[in-house]
């Protein structure tokens, strides 16, 4: 049955995959074979670093406790980017739930989805790479139990916070997103003390490194290494293999109540007053189509886990790379960071227009206003806050990191990325139309195609290479080509917005009758 139920979610993902996304996603399994590789061969150079005699004799420096400092920063690291990165969203849950109308039993479908959740390809490449880092490690045979159990528990207790993470998002955005500002604003004030003391604050860390790598030991990642470093004997060995293993079987007994309570009530559309202040201000800034529509966006809890995400990306990376010392990093990563930021927003109001609203939309013919000019209204009211977003980093891309380029070049490629994938996702909202959810518990993405998702993830970084890479000479060759595709790209869309009346005729009205 388990294997019917992969296939029959297998069929389902591949049914809609055209020959453009097929290419993707082989290039997706060629990402995680390389992000695997990597991740395990890092682990074993960290592990094998001082043992090999060519390391001791070229660093001196490293000694057991520098050693052991390292190790301990490594693991931690990795415990982070395990948490960010373990994927909760894998299966087509509203497909699944029909099964339960053939008489499907409830828990057997629970426990099986939540395998195969378990069986995305990010989650198992972690996994795997925390058993090969700790394995490796071990001095003694009760250790391997320990270590085993104790990477099955860090990976529930990892999928545990991180539901529930998304539903305090989706219940009190505003606080967490104070919290969030609060915590930023703290590293950076710590970040500007030690780096303006910088000789001293490295001359007094390592007569203190005994007293961090203590801390660090008792963070989650050095937790998991204590389980293979520490001599604590066959009955200790036990206890806490025991012990690791009630609170696993809790866990995931926690998580199989909640996935029946998903697969069993489907989710409801949450009813806002109709007094909002926020729908009077867009109304009013925005106009009666492009504010309901904006209302509706804005207001849908995954939206608004994705604006915090925004905010996290650039926060993080921006600074890291601006402190590496590779041309590349300031040339193509860093703009292409920037430039996804009003991407992402503009994501979220276009690859998707008609499946928010859906029975408003089927009383068009008899609004007063052509639908021509509802839809003009829409899109222009959509791109108004990616286009100030855009050019608000665009100015502070120039202001604060003038390396990066030219002010000619950084207007017209960042514009020239907006334009590619202001089209993409106009092809979306009409070829990828999907129903926007309201649930937090949902194995894929609640509003845009999975098949979108991973385009736009591609398609950012092959344009940001293609746009950004220096040129030298033939500079200006590339400015004018793209300052001429802009153009013409923008009269024949305004022009011929009859071309998008019919599409949504053709496409979306059949669809949005099938679903009432």
């Amino acid at each position: 049955m388990f294997s019917r139920l992969l296939t029959l979610n297998w069929r389902i993902f591949i049914s809609n995959l055209n020959r453009f996304q097929l290419l993707m996603m082989i290039a997706y399994i060629i990402f995680l074979g390389i992000m695997l590789v990597n991740l395990i061969g890092t682990a074993i150079v960290v592990v094998l670093l001082d043992s090999d005699p060519w390391m001791q004799t070229q660093m001196p420096w490293l000694t057991p406790k520098v050693y052991s400092f390292i190790l301990l920063v490594f693991a931690n690291t990795y415990w982070v980017m395990h948490f960010a990165f373990t994927n909760l969203r894998l299966l087509h849950i509203e497909e699944n739930r029909k099964l339960l109308g053939y008489g499907f039993p409830l828990k057997r479908l629970a426990k099986y989805m939540m395998i195969i959740g378990f069986l995305h390809p990010v989650n198992i490449i972690y996994n795997f790479t925390w058993l090969v880092f700790l394995l490796i490690q071990i001095d003694f045979v009760y250790q391997i139990p320990v270590a085993v159990a104790g990477v099955i528990l860090n990976y529930v207790l990892i999928y545990s916070i991180k539901h529930r993470f998304l539903q305090i998002v989706e219940r009190r955005f505003i606080t967490v997103v104070v919290a969030f500002l609060i915590l930023v604003f703290s590293l950076f004030q710590i970040v500007t003390l030690i780096s303006e003391g910088k000789s001293d604050f490295l001359f007094e860390l390592i007569p203190r490194i005994e007293t961090i790598i203590y801390y660090l030991s008792w963070l989650p990642g050095g937790m998991l290494i204590q389980s293979v470093t520490v001599e604590y004997g066959m009955m200790n060995a036990g206890v806490m293999f025991l012990f690791m293993s009630i609170l696993i079987v809790l866990i995931i007994k926690d998580h199989f109540n909640k996935t029946c309570e998903g697969l069993h009530r489907p989710a409801l559309k949450k009813v806002e007053e109709a007094s909002s202040t926020l729908w009077k201000v867009l109304r009013k800034v925005l106009g009666r189509n492009a504010g309901k529509y904006y209302y509706y966006v804005m207001i849908h809890p995954y939206n608004k886990l994705q604006v915090l995400t925004l905010a996290i990306i650039p926060i993080v990376y921006v600074p890291l790379l601006m402190n590496l010392k590779y041309d590349i990093a300031q040339t193509i990563a860093i703009p292409t960071i920037l430039a996804g930021i009003p991407v992402a927003l503009l994501a979220m109001g276009m690859a998707n227009m008609y499946g928010y609203e859906n029975r408003e939309f089927l009383m068009h013919l008899q609004f007063p206003v052509k639908l021509e000019q509802q839809l003009k209204e829409r899109f222009l009211g959509v791109l108004i806050l990616p286009l100030l977003v855009f050019y608000g980093i665009t100015v502070f891309e120039l202001l604060v990191i003038p390396e990066i380029g030219d002010v000619l070049k950084i207007f017209v490629a960042n514009t020239f990325m907006f334009l590619i994938f202001m089209i993409l996702f106009i092809w979306s909202s009409y070829y990828q139309y999907q129903k926007a959810t309201y649930s937090s518990f949902s194995y894929k993405h609640p509003i845009i195609s999975q098949k979108v998702t991973m385009a736009i993830s591609f398609t950012i970084f092959a344009s940001g290479y293609l746009v950004f890479v220096p040129l030298n000479g033939l500079e200006w060759y590339r400015i004018t080509i793209m300052s001429t595709v802009i153009l013409v790209s923008g009269i024949y869309l305004w022009r011929h917005m009859d071309v998008l009346v019919n599409l949504f005729k053709k496409k979306i009205l059949a669809r949005i009758w099938s679903e009432l």
